[in-house]
């Protein structure tokens, strides 16, 4: 079987073909805006410039019939002199204006123009037999060749520079009509595509759309299952401190009540046993003596395991009990401030904060290398606060997370409480934990209950 493909592919691909669409609308856009307007300015400079042409053609056409029909019918020499000298250096220039529209005219007007060029230089050699006669010449024949010759040329020279300028307009007109063909074509082709990336668009939003909805199904469904394996898991975690704390409770009472009384009647009769002769006396005190280390060594246990004082006395008079324990065997001076709120507070609120402040002076004796602590117990603003200070030599609370504090964290927050640790190398630490009283009386009416 193939493998099937990812939908976040699918939507990359579908969104990477919609840019790409875009894109290239966007680019050919652009492409053929630039043609048709470099076109359209190409048209229209070319038409002016040969209207500019056939204008300067016209006006030396006329020019040059005027100055024959002045020379043809000068009486004068010396105004006929310059008269023909001024009409035969008009040949150049007409005759570089007509190279030069030849050379500019389009396809469709390049029969006219030769046409033009054709007439021109007819023009020219009708009017060269002229150009030498005498002023008697002139004055016989001037008069009739003007009206037979010079007129009718410039006549026909005239009109057919009108035809090539409508022949120009023509072309110009033709161009326009090709620059709309292609706007309109574009248009048409901006507008299938438009529609296009429009379909392609929606398709790809519902696409996208009901993978979402899909994703976010998918997610509120680990969410919920998240969520319900958290409390399971805190329901389970609440349930083996409870577990544990009743098989400490348990173990604690079999260590005192069974095993103990049983070592302190074994006492009794070591000591009634002494009564004999001086070897056996000595044996008999030295078991005795054994005993009592076993006693002693139950009876510590025990109260490690829970003092029995927790549930019969209370909590704080257990705190006073552990700080001095703890003074006696390691010589850390522990110093206890707290209010009496052992009637309000239920059994597992007393033992999380006893287990906190045992927790928090075992780490005191065995990491911080500290010489003074405080085990503070406030009742303040609604609620209870206990934190535990030590001058020791501090930690990172960032970097050096141990399991001692990781089971603090999860016995305050299994009541609901809020948990704080704030140390600096060299500063000493402060563990610091707040519970709700409301929340203490709420769990209390329930473990009367219960």
């Amino acid at each position: 079987m193939g493998r099937s493909v990812r939908p976040d592919r699918l939507v990359l691909a579908g969104f990477a073909g919609l840019l790409i669409l875009m894109a290239a609308l966007a680019i050919d856009s652009v492409i053929q805006i630039r043609d048709v307007g470099a076109t359209s300015a190409t048209l229209r400079k070319g038409s002016r410039d040969r209207d500019a042409l056939l204008d300067e053609l016209r006006t030396d056409t006329y020019r040059s019939a005027t100055l024959a029909r002045d020379y043809l019918l000068e009486h004068d020499h010396r105004d006929a002199a310059r008269q023909k000298a001024e009409f035969l250096a008009l040949r150049p220039r007409i005759d570089r204006v007509l190279n030069e529209f030849l050379a500019r005219a389009p396809e469709s007007e390049r029969g006219a123009a030769l046409a033009l060029r054709s007439q021109t230089d007819a023009f020219w050699s009708s009017l060269a037999p002229a150009i030498d006669w005498t002023g008697a010449a002139r004055r016989i024949n001037g008069q009739p060749f003007l009206r037979d010759v010079v007129v009718p040329r410039r006549d026909e020279l005239v009109q057919l520079e009108k035809q090539i300028a409508s022949l120009d307009a023509l072309t110009l007109d033709a161009s326009e009509a090709r620059i709309q063909s292609i706007q309109a074509r574009f248009r048409q082709q901006v507008s299938t595509i438009s529609t296009i990336a429009l379909v392609f668009g929606g398709i790809f939003a519902a696409v996208v759309f009901a993978q979402v909805r899909r994703l976010g199904a998918e997610a509120a469904t680990r969410f919920d299952q998240v969520s319900h394996a958290r409390n399971d898991l805190k329901r389970l975690s609440d349930r083996l401190v409870s577990i544990q704390e009743e098989e400490r409770r348990n173990l604690s009472r079999e260590l005192h009540d069974d095993l103990g009384q049983t070592m302190s009647a074994m006492l009794i009769e070591l000591g009634k046993a002494e009564g004999g002769s001086d070897s056996r006396r000595e044996s008999l005190s030295a078991a005795r003596r054994l005993a009592e280390e076993n006693v002693a060594k139950i009876r510590n246990m025990a109260l490690l395991l829970r003092p029995a004082m927790l549930d019969e006395l209370g909590l704080v008079s257990a705190l006073r009990w552990h700080v001095k324990e703890v003074e006696r065997r390691t010589g850390l001076h522990v110093k206890l401030i707290a209010d009496d709120l052992d009637d309000e507070l239920p059994d597992s609120y007393r033992t999380c904060v006893y287990r906190l402040a045992q927790e928090a002076l075992n780490n005191c004796v065995k990491h911080s290398k500290a010489k003074e602590a405080r085990v503070v117990m406030r009742c303040e603003e609604g609620g209870l606060s206990v934190f535990i200070q030590d001058d020791g030599i501090g930690f990172d609370p960032a970097k050096d997370i141990g399991v001692g504090l990781l089971g603090m964290t999860e016995r305050v927050s299994a009541l609901g409480g809020r948990f704080q640790v704030e140390s600096q190398p060299g500063r000493g630490a402060v563990v610091a934990a707040w519970f709700s009283l409301d929340g203490a009386r709420s769990k209390a009416a329930e473990e009367s209950v219960a």
